[in-house]
């Protein structure tokens, strides 16, 4: 189900909880004025039923201790000009509590309405306010439960995939720009999609939490017995996003080097295809990273391995030798610091790490396996 036939069934869920609610107040409460239970089942329908029970609880906590303010105040002071101010600052002050959320708002209102309508202290209307909140609120939670329950499984799958796949076909991008020539343009563009995965990368990470949330007391979810490895998926996404921060870093290097800074020439072209065969490894490991079996897990640390090692042997190569231009050193300790991080950042996730396949069951199992520090 993509997001927006996910969006129209949520609204049509929230419309059919509103008229439920609706009738129920007029019918089987007797309300001579159904306003609050329809208006707690519309605001608590949401993407997961975790988040809407968390709404409807945040709703009847804040119309409470609305009610019960103005209960106080009418019962003690009664209302008058003169005691209106205090109370309502009071009121905003409550509802500004955290654990109210959006919902917070409710408090003034309701010591406002409750004052003004019935001075604080008319208990039929408290209770009744109070009852059909508690009724709307659970009318919500029900509907949105129980009318095509909320399940976002392959929306946070498809991202997680994109994401992986739009690092390896980065790192290919900049490998072959290495070796066959590059200039500025290619610099700058390799360093704006590094940027813009990163700034992707936390969005993918809250389609993940908003899926691991969907199945939590979710009747689908219980009958499909989905296993699905949100930690590992989690685990991905932050390894791709501190991947880039690394790939950023190469193609920041690389825009200096390439916009004719007279403090950092560019490195010879020697070295940048020796760099751009570490990234080609890189790109191979990333193309097999997060697929669970033995055999793709085994590609992965070798890959990394053989990357490490070309980066470290450029490392002694770069020390060793007499550059023709020693202004251009920065350049080649930028380029293999962030190489080395970036295998190593890989190394470090990929035993946890899941990535979904595109033809492969949603059943996800985590398998850990035994992972030795520095191993690249």
């Amino acid at each position: 189900m993509d997001s927006r036939r996910e969006t129209a069934v949520m609204l049509l869920k929230a419309a059919l909880a509103t008229v439920v609610a609706w009738q129920f107040t007029v019918l089987v409460l007797k309300s001579p004025q159904p306003f609050y239970g329809p208006m707690a089942a519309l605001l608590v329908v949401d993407k997961t039923i975790v988040r809407s029970l968390g709404a409807s609880a945040q709703r009847l906590g804040a119309v409470v201790v609305g009610m019960l303010v103005a209960w106080a105040v009418g019962s003690a002071v009664g209302v008058h000009w003169w005691s209106m101010l205090p109370v309502l600052v009071i009121a905003l002050l409550i509802g500004r509590w955290r654990r109210f959320g959006e919902h917070g708002i409710q408090v003034p209102v309701m010591v406002l309405l409750s004052l003004l309508t019935a001075g604080g202290t008319d208990t039929h209307f408290t209770y009744l306010t109070i009852v059909e909140t508690l009724v709307g609120g659970v009318i919500g939670v029900v509907t949105n439960a129980f009318v095509a329950p909320p399940l976002h499984v392959r929306q946070p799958r498809a991202q997680l995939q994109a994401l992986t796949r739009r690092l390896g076909e980065l790192l290919g991008q900049m490998a072959t720009g290495l070796r066959e020539g590059w200039d500025a343009e290619d610099a700058h563009r390799w360093y704006d999609e590094s940027a813009e995965a990163i700034r992707w990368a936390p969005q993918v990470q809250g389609e993940i939490e908003t899926g691991r949330e969907s199945t939590r007391f979710n009747p689908r979810e219980t009958l499909s017995r989905l296993d699905i490895d949100w930690g590992g998926y989690a685990d991905t996404a932050e390894a791709v996003r501190r991947t880039q921060w690394q790939i950023s870093g190469v193609a920041r290097t690389l825009v200096d080097a390439a916009d004719d800074e007279p403090w950092l020439p560019p490195p010879s072209q020697e070295f940048l295809d020796s760099y751009a065969a570490a990234l080609d490894h890189i790109g191979v490991a990333v193309g097999h990273f997060g697929l669970v079996e033995d055999s793709e897990r085994a590609t992965v640390r070798h890959e990394l391995v053989a990357a490490s090692r070309i980066l470290d042997d450029l490392g002694d190569r770069v020390r060793e030798a007499r550059l023709d231009d020693p202004r251009a050193w920065p350049a080649y300790g930028a380029l293999i610091v962030h190489g080395k991080r970036l295998a190593r950042t890989l190394d470090q996730h990929h035993d946890r790490a899941v990535v979904p396949t595109d033809s492969g069951p949603i059943r996800q199992v985590r398998r850990w396996r035994t992972h030795t520090p520095g191993s690249t």
